[in-house]
């Protein structure tokens, strides 16, 4: 009995140390969750643009790639090339532009949507598309997002 007391309090004291830095995590995450970051690079001929836009969002990567595939599926202005359900990824074409998705689990319950896209330089860049999706995505998922 003593000894098995004795492995519990070790394995205690060898975990404890995680506890604060998970929680600190946790913390960032949620600080950091439902703001939309992006930033575009223009080619060196100045005729694509490239978008890439990110959110983190509370809520299961699963869920996040099976809203956005839906919500792909039925725009029909758009068309998917490739879908990866195991890898939580998809790219898809809306006319000229394209955009690539990929959904990463950052723990069970928050996740991060990263998404790339290409537009040409004299049309409104794509991220304000992207934007508009990532919004729509949150509002279904009933998350609050924000642009930084």
């Amino acid at each position: 009995m003593k000894s098995m007391l004795l492995r519990s309090l070790a394995v205690l004291l060898v975990l404890a140390p995680f506890a604060p830095a998970e929680a600190q995590w946790v913390f960032v995450a949620r600080k950091a969750a439902q703001r939309i970051h992006r930033m575009a690079v223009e080619n060196e001929e100045g005729k694509t643009r490239h978008e890439f836009v990110t959110v983190i969002l509370e809520a299961p990567a699963d869920r996040v790639f099976s809203v956005a595939l839906d919500t792909v599926s039925k725009n029909p202005k758009a068309r998917l090339l490739m879908t990866d359900p195991g890898g939580r990824r998809l790219q898809a074409v809306e006319g000229d532009r394209m955009a690539t998705l990929n959904v990463v689990a950052l723990n069970d319950e928050v996740s991060e949507l990263m998404i790339a896209a290409n537009s040409p330089s004299n049309e409104p860049p794509a991220a304000s598309r992207v934007i508009a999706t990532v919004m729509r995505l949150c509002e279904q998922m009933n998350k609050k997002c924000t642009v930084e």
